[in-house]
């Protein structure tokens, strides 16, 4: 637990990129096209704090990187397809 209250601040800061990019996609509804820029944001943003995150942790390695790319993808396809559906 003392672990993890170590790292309550940079969970903090992701919490704040997906709360906002979740306001922001509530706020524009009425665009689709502006939602898909937020949703990319919001996915940039989450691949960029877990490289920064695990360089400060001294952690990063490539399967890392390509993990934190893997789900954002994932996440951006599973978005994308229910916003986008018919």
């Amino acid at each position: 637990m003392k672990n993890f209250a170590k790292h309550i601040p940079h969970y903090l800061s992701l919490l704040g990129i997906f709360i906002v990019g979740f306001l922001g996609f509530l706020i524009f509804s009425y665009d689709k096209g502006f939602q898909l820029a937020i949703l990319a944001a919001i996915a940039i943003s989450y691949v960029a704090w877990g490289i920064v995150h695990h360089y400060i942790h001294k952690d990063l390695y490539l399967a890392v990187v390509i993990e934190y790319i893997a789900i954002a993808i994932l996440g951006f396809v599973i978005v994308f397809s229910i916003v986008f559906q018919g």
